[in-house]
């Protein structure tokens, strides 16, 4: 199968990857695409990130466990890239799934992923209050601290709950915590709390990397699930409203030691508008009528943080820069029937700062946020599209708002999601 051939029945390396600020259905397209797949793989983020997943089973809240879950011949890693949130993976998704009747025997966790503690939670929140009017719009999960700690060698990985020294190396580090950013953490609470832990996911911790070259070598099919997206890469994004991890390709090398160019389908996924949630720059950002319709229609509420999502018209240039340097070769486009009823819909075709043209630079809020935008308006539809699974059954202005999508970045989009649930999509 050559990697440009149609997604529904991909074969090879597969990556799902937000090229937006996030929010975009990345749960419901690998939860499409994993039953294909051998291993299903989840390289960044933490609990901030919530894929909404709903099929046969019902619907779920992921947060830390791949959403390939569901695929019961499927293994699903957790990456040593992920900030390990052992409260969210034990105390809510495993209980959710287990009401569900779904078994999570074929999850694995890397024995390095550094472990969130509490700590990192509250400094969170309070590094954020501190920040009085420039806040980060962080959900306050603990994921940046935790990352911050793994970069300063400090922080608590998940083989460490394992090792004979951890009651002295939680004492140790508990102290320190305590001590300078005057908590009054309890070390009895704690050390019960990850011994349990410790217990529940034992069966599971384990070497993620051979596993990947075990079943590359074998040529067996893998998908690797993204988290958040492209625009708030802790590099690449409109820093420093971004995110702690690389949510682009190269966070699956950190996490599996995978080269990107290994990788067959690089899978791009936007909605037909654009989201973001929390702050920072957004120059297509959609005010009045038109913004309260797409939030109701699209359910724009965020699924970890419960917070309202900012609705903006499609921004073609910021999908053309994460689609060039991520080597996308494929796109998904999701929630296009949220935009049915608009008479005209726009899209952002360029940039401008006074008279002049402009573009956009990564890692740079500040400049984004003086840019401003260049439309081209598009007729819309008023045709109900749910029930639509071919492309050309949809209203002919639908068939040029993709067209127009694809010919500004020059790639296919080969996956359109007309509803929230499995079977509401066209494959192209």
């Amino acid at each position: 199968m050559k990697k440009t051939d149609s997604l529904k029945n991909w074969e090879g390396i597969a990556c799902v990857i937000g090229i937006d600020w996030g929010d975009s259905g990345k749960g419901r397209l690998i939860d499409n695409l994993a039953a294909r797949a051998n291993i299903v793989a989840r390289f960044n983020g933490g609990s901030n990130t919530g894929h909404t997943v709903k099929n046969n089973y019902g619907k779920f809240a992921l947060h830390i466990i791949p959403s390939g879950i569901f695929n019961q011949k499927a293994i699903c890693l957790i990456g040593r890239g992920v900030a390990l949130d052992l409260e969210s993976l034990v105390d809510d998704e495993m209980v959710q799934l287990k009401s569900a009747g779904v078994s999570w025997k074929n999850l694995r966790i890397d024995q390095q992923a550094t472990i969130v503690m509490p700590w990192h939670k509250i400094r969170d929140g309070i590094r954020e209050e501190l920040r009085g009017g420039a806040k980060i719009g962080t959900t306050k999960r603990g994921v940046g601290p935790t990352y911050a700690d793994r970069i300063e060698r400090q922080g608590l990985r998940a083989k460490d709950l394992y090792e004979a020294d951890f009651k002295d190396r939680l004492k140790e580090e508990l102290d320190f915590q305590n001590k300078i950013f005057s908590l009054k953490l309890s070390f009895k609470e704690i050390l019960e709390t990850f011994t349990r832990y410790s217990k529940v996911i034992k069966p599971y911790v384990t070497q993620t990397i051979p596993l990947i070259k075990e079943a590359k070598s074998a040529r067996k099919n893998i998908l690797f699930e993204g988290a958040q997206a492209y625009f708030l890469d802790i590099d690449f994004g409109t820093y420093p409203f971004v995110t702690s991890s690389n949510t682009g390709v190269l966070g699956i090398w950190r996490s599996f030691e995978l080269y990107p160019t290994e990788i067959n389908h690089v899978i791009g996924i936007t909605k037909a508008y654009m989201t973001r949630v929390g702050s920072g720059p957004m120059p297509s950002k959609i005010e009045g009528e038109a913004r309260e319709i797409i939030i109701e229609k699209g359910g724009e509420i965020g699924t970890t943080s419960g917070r309202i999502r900012d609705p903006g018209w499609l921004d073609l240039v910021l999908l053309k820069a994460a689609v060039e340097a991520n080597k996308v070769n494929h796109m998904a486009m999701t929630k296009i029937d949220v935009l049915t009823g608009f008479k005209t819909i726009k899209v952002v075709t360029g940039y401008k700062i006074g008279s002049k043209e402009a573009g956009y630079i990564s890692g740079d809020a500040s400049y984004l946020a003086k840019c401003q935008p260049v439309y081209q308006t598009l007729p819309g539809w008023q045709q109900d599209i749910s029930s639509v699974r071919n492309f050309k059954d949809l209203p002919k202005n639908a068939q040029n708002y993709i067209k127009t999508v694809e010919n500004f970045v020059s790639i296919k989009v080969d996956f359109i999601g007309v509803g929230p649930a499995r079977g509401e999509e066209i494959y192209v």
